[in-house]
C-alpha cells in the first residue's frame, strides 16, 4: 500500500490532520470554532472512515513531539474505531490520548458532546492502563459526572435525557416535537462550568410531572445540587396558583433556583430569554434567577433575586438590582421586567416585585401615586425605554403600578407607539394550557425506537454525526408468582427473564445485549436446595468432552437478559439460595455503600442491586465454577436464572476496554477447529486477566481485545481472590485475527477483538468494512504481548478459579 502523505495546520485552538491539499470546510470550521483544552493539544482528524494501519502509522507521525496529552476529534467512525485508534496512538505516541467513545455533536461556545446511548462519553487513554471514562462534555463542567452522562427513565411516561448544556427532563413520545426542541437545546444552550441547567418540560408535548423532577433530584449527589439551576421549557403540571420554583422548593423540601426563562449564549456570562409556548425565545430578561425557600405556615416566600443584568450601562448600583437614574428616583429590576420609582420604597413593592414575568411581553411599569409624581416618573421611563437595546423594546409594554392592582390589566398598543394619557387597564394574559394526552395507568409504555437526530448545516463538522437517541421503555410490573401444586425437580425449572436494569452508574458503559423471548409458560418456584453447591450445574454427557462449537441456546437455556425484567430470577435467588445470600448480603451491603455509583439508574429499590452483587460474588466463589460449563452446553437448569443476574450484577461494574490475556494449551482439535471457523460466539462467563499470572502454565497466550468486559475487583471473594480479572458476559462475540502455534522455545499465540453486535448480519456473516478495526486491534494487541514478555508477572489468579481460564471462547 502507497505511503500516506499528510499535512498539518494550526487553525484556531485546534490542530487539524488532514490529507495534502485537502482540508475539508467542515474540519476548518470546528477546529475555528472548539473551545480552548488547556490540558491537550487538540487534534482533528480530517481523514476518511475506515482508514487503513498506514494512515494512522502517518498521523502518528504527523503530530509534534510533545508531553501535553493529545484530544482526538474524529467524526463517522464507529465506536469501536475511535477506542482501538485511542489506545493505539497512546502506545505508539507514549501519550495521553482522549478520544471520543461515540458521536460527537458540536454543542454552543464551542463545546463537544459525545453522546451515543449509554457508556458514551470522552474516554482516557494512557500508556499501559486501562482506559477510563472521563466526561460526556468538554470542556468539562465541573458537575459532569456518570450521574449525569446517561438517559434514563424517571417514570412510565417520563425520561431524563443529557444535553449539552445539562440534562432534559422531557416526557417520551411525541417525536416531531421533540425533536425540533432537542435541536434548539443543542445549537443555544450553552455548557456552564459550575452551572448544572436542568431543563423540565417540552413545548407540544403532554404536561410534565413534579415526580419526573423529584425521582431525579434525590438522585444527585449532595455536592451537585447547589450549581443546579431549573429552566421551564414546557408546560408543567402545578399546584394551583403557585409558580414553578416554589412549587418545587415546597415538594423537595429545600431551597431551588430559577432562572426565568433559557440561558443563551456564552458558557460564562449567558443571556436569558424568556420561553414562548412554542418554543422560541421571548425577549432578553433582566431577572434571569430567583431562589425559591419552602413554604412555611401556609405562606409562599417572595422569591430572592439572584442573578440580573444591567438594565442601562453606566449607572450606579445602590443596592440589590436597584440602579440610580435621576436625583429622585432610581430603577429596580423585578420578576416582570423594570420599576422606575422614588428612591424611597413605596407601598406598592410588593405588588410589583411580586408579579410574575410574561414570556411575550417585558414590563416597564413606573411609580404614579398622585399626578405630580406619575408624570415625572412616566417621563423618566420613557427615557428608560429609549436606551434599552432595540429587541427589548419591540417586547416592551409601559404602564403605572396602578394597573398592577386590577386582576385584569392591558396595554392597548406599544409602548413604541406612544403612550396615551389615560391608561387602559393592563392584563397580562397566560398562555392556555396544552391538552394532555390520556395516559391508561395500568398500560406499560412503549418507546419506539427514535429517528436520529437532525441537525441544521450551521452545525455540521467533519464526517461527524449525531446519536440516535436513547429510547426508555417502562417494564410491566411483575406479575405475582403462582404457587406450584407439587415440589419440582430443579433440572425442570423453566424461568422466563426480562429486561435487566441498564443502570451501571459506577462506570458508563455498553449495556449487556437483550433478546425477545417467547411469552413464558406458567413459573413455578422450585423448594429451596439443601444442598452446600447451591448452583450446581447439571451433569454433562460424556459425548461433549471433545472440542466442538457452542450451540446457540434456547431462550429458556440462555443467560441473555430480554425486556421483561428479572424480578422472577431474583426472587428465585434469593428464595433458593437464602442461606448463601444471607451469609454474604452484610458484606457485600458494606462493600456498595462505599461505592454508591454501584447503584443502577434505573433501579426501582436497593434489594435489586444487592441481589445481583450477591449473585456476581457467588458465581466468582468456587460454587460457581460449574456454572460456565451449563451455560456452554445450552442445558435448561437452575444455572440459568442464577447466570442472568449474574449477568445484571456486572452491568453495573466498570468496563474494560483495551488487551487482556490469559494462557492455555490447546488440543488438536481444538486449533483445528478455530482454524476453521474465525468467528466464535461465547455463551459463558469468558474470564480474562488484564495483565499476565506468573501460575497459568499454558503453552499459548490468549490475547483479546475488549471493549466490554467488566473488572469484578469489587466484588471478588475475600478467601480466593483473583485480581485484575475481567468477564465477558454470555453472548459475546469473537474474531479470530491471528494464530500462531508454539514451537521449541517460542510461545505460542491467539489473537481475537469482541466484536460489536452491529458488526455481525442476520446470517453471522461480520462486515467486510471493519478490516481497520482488525489491523488496529492487532498492532495494539502485539505491542502489549513485546511488553508483557520483557515484565515479570506475577501470581494473579486464585486456586478456585484456575480452572476457568482454561478454555478458548466458543468452545464447549
Amino acid at each position: 500500500m502507497p505511503e500516506v502523505q499528510l499535512a498539518r495546520h494550526t487553525v484556531g485552538n485546534a490542530m487539524v490532520v488532514h490529507a495534502t491539499d485537502t482540508m475539508t470546510n467542515e474540519a476548518q470550521s470546528l477546529a475555528m470554532s472548539v473551545a480552548e483544552d488547556p490540558e491537550h493539544d487538540i487534534v482533528v482528524v480530517d481523514l476518511p472512515a475506515n482508514s487503513p494501519i498506514s494512515m494512522w502509522e502517518s498521523l502518528a507521525d504527523t503530530l509534534p513531539r510533545g508531553r501535553r496529552g493529545v484530544r482526538l476529534v474524529i467524526g463517522g467512525r464507529s465506536r469501536e474505531t475511535t477506542a482501538l485508534a485511542g489506545q493505539w496512538l497512546s502506545e505508539r505516541l507514549g501519550r495521553t490520548v482522549v478520544a471520543p467513545d461515540g458521536a460527537v455533536v458540536r454543542g454552543a461556545g464551542g463545546s463537544l458532546f459525545v453522546h451515543s446511548g449509554r457508556g458514551s462519553g470522552w474516554v482516557s487513554f494512557r500508556p499501559g492502563r486501562p482506559p477510563q471514562w472521563e466526561a460526556k462534555r468538554f470542556p468539562r463542567p465541573a458537575w459532569d459526572s456518570s450521574f449525569v452522562a446517561e438517559m434514563w427513565a424517571t417514570s412510565s411516561i417520563g425520561a431524563a435525557e443529557p444535553v449539552p448544556g445539562g440534562v432534559w427532563i422531557r416526557p417520551v413520545g411525541h417525536e416531531a416535537p421533540l425533536r425540533a426542541a432537542r435541536t434548539r437545546l443543542i445549537t443555544g444552550l450553552p455548557c456552564q462550568p459550575e452551572v448544572l441547567a436542568i431543563v423540565l418540560g417540552s413545548p407540544g408535548t403532554p404536561h410534565l410531572s413534579l415526580d419526573d423532577v423529584a425521582r431525579f433530584w434525590v438522585r444527585l449527589p449532595e455536592n451537585i445540587r447547589p450549581m443546579v439551576r431549573f429552566v421551564q421549557y414546557g408546560p408543567m403540571r402545578l399546584p394551583h396558583g403557585v409558580t414553578l420554583g416554589q412549587a418545587l422548593a415546597n415538594l423537595l423540601g429545600e431551597e431551588v433556583i430559577c432562572y426565568t426563562g433559557m440561558p443563551v449564549g456564552t458558557a460564562y456570562e449567558p443571556e436569558v430569554f424568556t420561553v414562548r409556548t412554542d418554543g422560541s425565545l421571548g425577549w432578553n430578561t433582566f431577572a434571569q434567577q430567583f431562589a425559591y425557600q419552602p413554604r412555611q405556615d401556609d405562606a409562599n416566600p417572595v422569591p430572592e433575586l439572584r442573578g440580573h443584568r444591567r438594565p442601562v450601562f453606566g449607572m450606579e448600583e445602590l443596592a440589590p438590582a436597584v440602579y440610580w437614574y435621576a436625583l429622585d428616583a432610581v430603577i429596580e429590576v423585578v420578576q416582570a421586567g423594570l420599576w422606575v420609582r422614588p428612591t424611597n420604597d413605596t407601598g406598592n413593592a410588593a405588588i410589583v416585585r411580586s408579579t410574575p414575568s410574561d414570556a411575550a411581553q417585558h414590563l416597564l411599569v413606573f411609580e404614579a401615586e398622585n399626578p405630580e409624581q406619575a408624570a415625572r416618573m412616566r417621563m423618566l421611563a420613557e427615557d428608560v425605554l429609549g436606551r434599552l437595546d432595540y429587541s427589548t423594546r419591540l417586547a416592551t409594554k409601559l404602564a403605572p403600578v396602578s394597573a398592577l392592582r386590577t386582576s385584569s390589566v392591558r396595554v392597548s398598543r406599544p409602548a413604541l407607539a406612544g403612550i396615551e394619557t389615560s391608561f387602559p387597564q393592563l392584563a397580562i394574559e397566560t398562555a392556555p394550557e396544552l391538552p394532555v394526552a390520556p395516559v391508561a395507568p395500568a398500560q406499560p409504555v412503549q418507546v419506539e425506537k427514535a429517528e436520529p437526530i437532525e441537525l441544521s448545516s450551521a452545525i455540521e463538522a467533519p464526517a461527524v454525526v449525531v446519536a440516535e437517541e436513547v429510547q426508555v421503555q417502562a417494564a410491566a410490573e411483575p406479575e405475582p408468582l403462582p404457587e406450584p401444586a407439587a415440589p419440582l425437580s430443579p433440572i425442570s425449572l423453566r424461568l422466563e427473564s426480562a429486561s435487566m436494569p441498564t443502570g451501571g452508574d459506577f462506570f458508563p458503559e455498553t449495556p449487556a445485549p437483550v433478546v425477545d423471548v417467547p411469552e413464558p409458560e406458567p413459573v413455578v418456584v422450585v423448594e429451596k436446595a439443601p444442598a452446600p453447591e447451591p448452583v450446581a450445574a447439571p451433569e454433562v454427557p460424556a459425548e461433549v468432552a471433545e472440542a466442538r462449537v457452542q450451540p446457540t441456546p434456547s431462550p429458556e437455556a440462555s443467560a441473555l437478559l430480554s425486556r421483561r425484567g428479572i424480578d422472577d430470577e431474583r426472587a428465585w435467588l434469593r428464595k433458593t439460595l437464602s442461606h448463601e445470600f444471607g451469609v454474604m448480603a452484610n458484606g457485600i451491603a458494606r462493600v456498595l455503600s462505599e461505592h454508591p455509583g454501584f447503584q443502577g439508574a434505573l433501579s426501582r429499590s436497593s434489594a435489586e442491586v444487592l441481589t445481583d452483587a450477591v449473585a456476581v460474588r457467588l458465581y466468582l466463589s468456587e460454587q460457581g465454577v460449574a456454572i460456565d460449563q451449563a451455560l456452554r452446553t445450552a442445558t435448561v437448569g437452575p444455572h440459568v436464572p442464577f447466570a442472568r443476574c449474574v449477568v445484571a450484577g456486572l452491568s453495573r461494574l466498570p468496563s474494560h476496554r483495551g488487551a487482556t490475556i490469559f494462557t492455555v494449551s490447546p488440543t488438536e482439535a481444538e486449533w483445528a477447529l478455530y482454524k476453521e471457523k474465525r468467528l466464535f460466539t461465547e455463551w459463558g462467563f469468558a474470564n480474562s486477566l488484564i495483565e499476565p499470572c506468573s501460575s497459568q502454565e499454558g503453552e499459548v497466550d490468549v490475547l483479546m481485545w475488549s471493549m466490554t468486559a467488566r473488572r469484578t475487583k469489587l466484588l471478588e471473594p475475600d478467601d480466593d481472590r483473583t485480581e485484575d480479572r475481567v468477564l465477558f458476559i454470555p453472548g459475546t462475540s469473537f474474531k479470530v485475527l491471528d494464530m500462531v502455534e508454539p514451537t521449541t522455545g517460542v510461545r505460542g499465540q491467539i489473537l481475537l477483538r469482541e466484536l460489536a453486535s452491529s458488526e455481525i448480519d442476520a446470517d453471522g456473516r461480520v462486515d467486510s468494512n471493519r478490516i481497520s478495526l482488525d489491523e488496529l486491534a492487532m498492532a495494539s494487541l502485539r505491542r502489549c504481548a513485546d511488553k508483557w514478555a520483557e515484565a515479570s508477572p506475577k501470581q494473579r489468579v486464585g486456586k478456585a478459579s484456575a480452572a476457568r481460564f482454561q478454555a478458548l471462547p466458543g468452545l464447549a
